[in-house]
Order: structure tokens, then C-alpha cells, then sequence
């Protein structure tokens, strides 16, 4: 009887210790496992940043939409004669209307004027125009999330077509406009408002 209780005994132990060691081949190492879990934390967080990537430059599009339908909507009820400074206040970055300031004070000092054609319309009668082709071009959140996007448009007239492209900032929880561009004679307008106003400060551009 005790020497079938110890082959027993012997037996049990036998298949644990077989069966631990069976466990312990199949199971990974532990730098593995924290490598998979890193992987998928980094392919997770990509996925993410993709889709707000791409929730972003809708919301983009659609805001550069608006504010083009609304310029439209005014200039044909108003003959083209749309308050363009306004339209600046309420649509442009702080940076953009500090710099317009500096430029009407200019203006003022020297009897001049700087824009002759409509920046918002980039043409010289702005009455009958449409806007169409918008694409966003580049959308980019920092890891501060701050924002930036440019938005390639054309502009339509009666007789001609001119492509334009604006430079965005996220600023006061909105997308606003810093910079304007007329692509067919390639005029960075802001470029062009500091060297108006003779400012050395073009590392700002």
C-alpha cells in the first residue's frame, strides 16, 4: 500500500513539474510581450492622430467654404462694394491685422495706396465672381495643438480665373486666415505688406 501511495506521489509531482514546463516554453519572454504592447500603443495613437488629422481638415474646408459664401453672398447684394477691413476683424489672425494696421497707417502717412486689387476676391471688380475648387492642401497639429492648414481655392470672374491659396491658423478656438496668396502672378501678400511699411522684421514672413 505504501509503495503505491509513493508511485503515486511520484506520479502527480511528475506530471505538474511536465506540465509547468510545458507552460513555461510556451509562454513569451517578458521584453516580448511589453514590445507587442508598445507597438500597439504606437499604432493605436497613430490611428487617432489620423482621424483627427482627418476630422480637421473638413472642419477646415468647411469654414473656408463659409466664409467664401458669405463674400459671395455680399458682393452680389452690395454690387461688390464689400467692407474688406471687416471682413479681415472678423475672418484673419491677430498677426494678419496688426500688420494691415501698420500698413493703413502707411497708407495715411505717405497718400497712398497699398491694395489695388480686392484681396478677398483677387480681382479688380468684384461683382460678378464665384469660388470653387477648394482643397485642402496641408493640415498640421503640433504636439501643443497648435494648428495650421493651407487651402488652395479659385476664384472666378466673368472673363478670367485666378487660383488663390490661403495660409490658417487655429486661433481663439477658430480657424482663422494669416496669409493670402495670388497664385497666377505667385504675390505672398504678406510678404508684400512688410515690405511696404519697410519693416527689417521679415523673419516674421
Amino acid at each position: 500500500m505504501k509503495n503505491l501511495l509513493l508511485i503515486g506521489v511520484f506520479l502527480v509531482t511528475g506530471l505538474i513539474f511536465s506540465s509547468c514546463m510545458g507552460s513555461s516554453k510556451g509562454a513569451p519572454e517578458s521584453g516580448s510581450t511589453n514590445e507587442k504592447i508598445d507597438k500597439d500603443t504606437v499604432k493605436s495613437d497613430s490611428i487617432v492622430s489620423e482621424m483627427a488629422l482627418a476630422i480637421e481638415r473638413q472642419v477646415v474646408l468647411e469654414r473656408v467654404r463659409s466664409i467664401y459664401g458669405l463674400i459671395k453672398q455680399e458682393c452680389t447684394y452690395l454690387g461688390g462694394s464689400v467692407d474688406n477691413d471687416w471682413l479681415d476683424k472678423s475672418f484673419c489672425s491677430k498677426r494678419w491685422n496688426d500688420l494691415l494696421m501698420a500698413v493703413r497707417r502707411k497708407e495715411f502717412q505717405t497718400n497712398s495706396l497699398f491694395f489695388e486689387v480686392n484681396r478677398w476676391t483677387m480681382t479688380y471688380d468684384s461683382n460678378l465672381i464665384s469660388f470653387d475648387e477648394f482643397e485642402v492642401e496641408d493640415c498640421f497639429i503640433g504636439p501643443n495643438n497648435e494648428k495650421t492648414a493651407t487651402v488652395n481655392f479659385t476664384v472666378f470672374a466673368s472673363d478670367t480665373y485666378t487660383p488663390v491659396r490661403l495660409e490658417l491658423v487655429y486661433e481663439d478656438g477658430q480657424w482663422k486666415i494669416d496669409n493670402f496668396y495670388h497664385m497666377k502672378y505667385m504675390l505672398n501678400l504678406r510678404q508684400c505688406m512688410y515690405r511696404y511699411i519697410g519693416s527689417d522684421m521679415l523673419y516674421l514672413i
